[in-house]
């Protein structure tokens, strides 16, 4: 039994960040009732690649979750929705501002049909103008919130994240979100609106990037690798690959001179505080990428790790997949898919209290796979199911040869 067993989620998002918001309390025990519209569901099913025809994307944010499949724009299907979320805990939602008023189930009128719900909005640039005017997408909100200014190399030009860090990133604040809010809900029997964008969630992963113009006027630039304020802390060569050195203070910074056997550097006036070897980098940089050449990574890990100095190896994706830290957090995990059999997926991202063994309870479901069963506990008999079916307001996927 997970930690949210018993909450009821409906889910009416799309590609990443909402789907990223329920899987997370999905893994956490919720029931989360995927709502996709006809005739093609969720738009990430479009989005390859593709194994089998089913897509990678779409499967990497909806596992454990139960799809139901409507016609949203007939009365039939609509009504079906507000049925749902009039027994539900949450509701979540990312359609651009203004979409799910006209769909007849904006915030204050769900609220008003069920006064407990919690209910999850999460846009691109806000709620209100002039942000609301605006799609949210992952590139944009990673440019607009000057995040791909401090990404990459003054060569470079600035650079986008290598993953749709907006769109997760706001899946993960929503969940927050949503906890605090049924936290909330416990004292005071009431439901709230939770809000969250692509926005917030980048300008406040900034952090200190942001408070040094805040505070100091500085425009941050671009460092590549390296950390933008301590030094050594970044990517270095070695005689083979690259390993990753993280000097986080004085104490770490001789013993590395000690472990390159270089203990002069600790009395070298270019090199005698972080704000020294900061302007100095580039110079320090050569002389300690000098020595590693000497050795592989896999040498220098050993003999620099055993002195206290923390560093790691730069890994390919199936590198870290395939790695022994990696299975040793159960972070792969085995699922049979309902169309393309055994499969591969990521594990829990967070653990709550003792393991779960059974916490991945279905993989991400095929398009309308739980609408009957999902129409019947809300209530619709199965002659009422049918002539939703027929009348093409609802569908219901089968297995072939079925």
């Amino acid at each position: 039994m997970g930690a949210l067993d018993g909450v009821r989620v409906v889910d009416l998002t799309r590609y990443l960040s909402g789907p990223t918001l329920t899987m997370l309390l999905a893994d956490l025990g919720a029931d989360v009732v995927k709502v996709e519209t006809l005739p093609n569901g969720d738009a990430a099913r479009q989005s390859g690649p593709f194994t089998g025809g089913e897509s990678v994307y779409y499967m990497a944010s909806n596992r454990n979750k139960r799809s139901v499949a409507l016609d949203l724009r007939s009365e039939a299907g609509a009504e079906a929705l507000r049925r749902l979320i009039a027994e539900a805990d949450v509701f979540v939602e990312n359609f651009k501002p203004g979409t799910v008023e006209k769909m007849g189930v904006g915030a204050a009128a769900m609220r008003e049909l069920n006064p407990r719900l919690v209910y999850v909005s999460l846009s691109g640039f806000g709620q209100r103008p002039p942000g609301s005017e605006l799609a949210g997408f992952d590139q944009t909100a990673q440019a607009m919130s000057g995040l791909m200014s401090v990404t990459g190399t003054p060569e470079t030009g600035p650079l986008r994240v290598g993953i749709a860090v907006a769109d997760s990133a706001t899946g993960v604040f929503g969940a927050v979100g949503v906890l605090s809010a049924l936290y909330e809900r416990e004292r005071t029997g009431q439901g709230t609106v939770v809000e969250g964008s692509l926005m917030q969630s980048m300008l406040t992963l900034l952090s200190y990037q942001a408070q040094k113009y805040l505070s100091l006027g500085v425009t941050p630039g671009q460092d590549g690798n390296d950390h933008p304020i301590m030094f050594p802390q970044g990517t270095f060569r070695t005689g083979d690959s690259a390993m990753t050195l993280a000097c986080g203070n004085e104490k770490m910074w001789q013993r590395l001179c000690s472990a390159l056997g270089k203990q002069e550097w600790e009395q070298d006036p270019r090199f005698a505080s972080n704000a020294d070897r900061m302007a100095n980098r580039a110079e320090l940089r050569t002389l300690i990428e000098e020595v590693l050449s000497a050795k592989t990574t896999e040498e220098w890990l050993d003999s620099v790790g055993a002195a206290g100095v923390p560093c790691g190896p730069v890994l390919t994706i199936p590198e870290a997949l395939e790695h022994p830290i990696t299975a040793g957090l159960d972070m792969v995990a085995d699922v049979d898919h309902s169309a393309l059999g055994a499969m591969r997926v990521l594990g829990q991202s967070v653990n709550v209290g003792a393991a779960d063994p059974d916490w991945l309870r279905r993989p991400a479901p095929m398009l309308g796979e739980h609408t009957e069963e999902v129409l019947t506990a809300a209530g619709y008999s199965a002659d009422e199911i049918d002539l939703m079916v027929v009348g093409g307001h609802a569908a219901q996927w089968r297995r072939s040869g079925s």
